[in-house]
């Protein structure tokens, strides 16, 4: 304890007044807070954006040529995986159907000769090799089954369907438009958005004070009122030179969909400073005069104006150097009681 009122005490002058200009009834009722000694934190302030995580994203291409025919979802739609997202006019659809018709029928026939083949051989009507012609060319026929049905299967047929269950966020096609299969433009972009991203911007000034696995509070636009929690869990040591920022990476869940990509976030996240342990006050209880702070001092049923020196304001905090740990200060009224006392000086 002695430790802790050394470290906040210093010569500042003080001074009580004998009289009273404030009725005893009043400051009876007086609130006050108590001088604390706490770790002296700093809240740092980040802009961010939310985005979906890559992990949980699937892009949707045309694997065929050909026509829109119809769009069955919009942009930001709910979708299921192998839900249908488009119907497309395809020739090239028609070949592959065409292709497995044609080998499913030559898989038939051959079937049919390995059969009577195989009959015969058993009645030493044709020759081993005979049988062993017909097998090969089951087989072949076999292949080419399989190898049409996995080009048939590839293509997606004349549907796109979504690969993952999430939110359409977004979508490059329309109606009556021509799609080719060596186009790279993404037709649709899907993402499950049950977990999503922020990704913040830190200043250089600050970059001393982040680390990875810190907790933050986030607040969106959307939500002022509402507070999110989550953890630091990456760190992009490399700076934009345009605006000599750093990205850091911040995972939040969104059970309720509640953040949507491309929303404006604002990030807060508390750091200890080198300070150490200071005397704390609520930092409504200071009153400026002069370009000089003071408090108001609560002994029992005696006011005095206290001159105290600002270290540094954190939110509704202020780490002050003047007063000792357990002090009373009023936190009500202060100005009005610093004129009153000043005037009896």
């Amino acid at each position: 304890m002695l430790a802790a009122i050394s470290s906040c005490t210093s010569p500042a002058p003080s001074f009580v007044k004998e009289e009273k200009p404030v009725s005893d009834s009043l400051v009876r009722h007086l609130q006050t807070a108590p001088v604390t000694i706490e770790e002296m934190e700093d809240v740092i302030k980040l802009n961010g954006r939310i985005t979906p995580t890559e992990q949980k994203q699937a892009r949707v291409y045309a694997l065929v040529s050909g026509r829109v025919q119809s769009v069955k979802v919009e942009l930001g739609d709910p979708v299921k995986q192998g839900q249908v997202l488009a119907v497309i006019q395809s020739s090239e659809v028609a070949g592959f159907t065409n292709e497995q018709s044609l080998a499913a029928a030559n898989l038939a026939i051959a079937e049919k000769n390995l059969e009577t083949r195989k009959s015969l051989y058993e009645s030493n009507l044709v020759t081993e090799q005979e049988w062993l012609s017909a097998q090969t060319e089951y087989n072949k026929a076999k292949s080419e089954l399989i190898k049409a049905e996995q080009v048939s299967a590839i293509s997606g047929g004349n549907t796109l369907k979504a690969p993952i269950t999430g939110s359409i966020i977004e979508k490059n096609i329309t109606g009556n438009s021509e799609v080719r299969q060596d186009n790279d433009n993404v037709l649709f972009t899907i993402a499950d958005l049950s977990t999503v991203w922020v990704i913040a911007s830190v200043y250089e000034s600050d970059i001393r004070n982040i680390h990875l696995g810190d907790a933050v509070k986030v607040t969106t636009l959307a939500n002022p009122g509402k507070e999110y929690t989550g953890r630091i869990d990456k760190i992009y040591n490399v700076l934009d030179p345009a605006n000599r920022t750093m990205k850091v990476r911040i995972s939040m869940p969104n059970p309720d969909r509640e953040l949507k990509p491309e929303m404006f976030a604002r990030v807060y996240l508390t750091s200890r400073t080198k300070g150490g342990r200071k005397c704390c006050i609520p930092a409504k209880a200071v009153v400026m005069d002069n370009s000089k702070r003071y408090v108001i001092v609560k002994k029992d049923t005696t006011l005095s104006i206290r001159e105290i020196s600002l270290i540094k304001r954190i939110g509704d905090k202020a780490f002050i150097e003047g007063l000792q740990e357990g002090e009373q200060v009023v936190t009500q009224a202060q100005v009005f009681i610093y004129d009153a006392l000043n005037v009896k000086q």
